[in-house]
């Protein structure tokens, strides 16, 4: 009984597929790949309008284009970056959480392991100070 149940249930599963193979309509135009027939697609396809300027100019900035490319440029001092958000003298990557005073909870190795790591770079700037005395006398 339930083996005639699936058998049933499998080939009602195969037919509803090949019955709506069979609605299908058995004329299809084929794609036209001919060249005349390439060139009326291709000509069909609407020109981008052309722009009467190539310069735009805002409020704090100007907009042109060259090279393929948009470009702008802000000249206004609030368009200038935020403090800590910039590379200055010391060549250091910027703090993101300097602004917001936020504190990143570090496990205590980490903190131990920063803390072995300055020490080091303490005794290496030691050491090259005392070369470059030892040279220079």
């Amino acid at each position: 009984m339930k083996t005639t149940i699936l058998t049933i249930l499998v080939l009602l599963a195969a037919a509803v597929p090949l019955s709506a193979q069979e609605t299908a309509p058995a004329t299809t135009t084929r794609p036209d790949y001919s060249k005349p027939g390439l060139q009326r697609f291709v000509l069909s396809i609407p020109e981008q309008p052309k722009r009467d300027r190539n310069m735009r100019f805002y409020v704090g900035g100007i907009e042109f284009g060259a090279i393929g490319t948009r470009w702008r440029f802000n000249y206004l001092p609030i368009m200038a970056p935020l403090p800590g958000t910039r590379l200055g003298i010391t060549q250091e990557w910027p703090d993101p959480f300097a602004l917001t005073g936020t504190v990143i909870a570090t496990p205590p190795r980490a903190w131990r392991t920063q803390r072995n790591v300055s020490s080091e770079l303490k005794r290496i700037e030691k050491s090259e100070r005392a070369k470059i005395k030892v040279n220079v006398q």
